[in-house]
C-alpha cells in the first residue's frame, strides 16, 4: 500500500461526495480483529456495489446510515469493515498541527496510526482537507 494511493482515495471521496459530505476516516489494516474498534451500525446493510471509491463516496453523505466512524480497508484498499467506532489510546508526545484545526477523527487517525495493526490512517474533511498518517506523523496532506 502506498501512502499516495490512500491520499488519492480520500481526495476522490472528498470531491465526489458533494455538498453533504460528512467527512471520512479510513484505517489501513490487514488485521482488523487486532484493532480497538466496534461497529457503530451493526445491523446496517453494507454496500456491495462498485469500487472502494464508489462505495465510500456513496456512504459519505450525512444522510447515509454508514457515514460515521472509520472504515477499515486492507493494504490493497479493499473495504473489510464499515462505520467503526475507533478508540486508540492517546500517545504522549504526539501533537497535531494547530493550523490544521482537526477534530476527534483527525486525532484518532493520528494516534491510531501508531498501532501495530495499522499500516496507515487517513481522514478527509470539508474544513481541513485530507491528512494521512503513518507512525503518528502526518505524511501526506492536501
Amino acid at each position: 500500500m502506498q501512502i499516495e494511493s490512500l491520499r488519492e482515495l480520500l481526495e476522490d471521496v472528498r470531491r465526489g461526495a458533494g455538498r453533504s459530505f460528512s467527512g471520512i476516516g479510513v484505517l489501513v489494516s490487514n488485521n482488523p480483529s487486532g484493532l480497538p474498534i466496534v461497529p457503530l451500525r451493526p445491523l446496517a446493510a453494507t454496500p456491495t456495489f462498485g469500487s472502494t471509491h464508489e462505495m465510500l463516496i456513496a456512504i459519505s453523505d450525512k444522510a447515509h446510515e454508514l457515514h460515521d466512524g472509520f472504515h477499515i480497508v486492507t493494504s490493497d484498499l479493499r473495504i473489510v469493515r464499515f462505520s467503526q467506532y475507533f478508540s486508540p489510546s492517546i500517545v504522549p508526545g504526539l501533537k497535531a498541527d494547530p493550523a490544521r484545526r482537526g477534530g476527534g477523527r483527525y486525532m484518532a487517525a493520528m494516534f491510531g496510526s501508531t498501532l501495530q495493526d495499522v499500516v496507515a490512517s487517513g481522514v478527509a474533511s470539508v474544513d481541513y482537507g485530507v491528512a494521512v498518517f503513518e507512525g503518528g506523523r502526518e505524511v501526506a496532506a492536501t
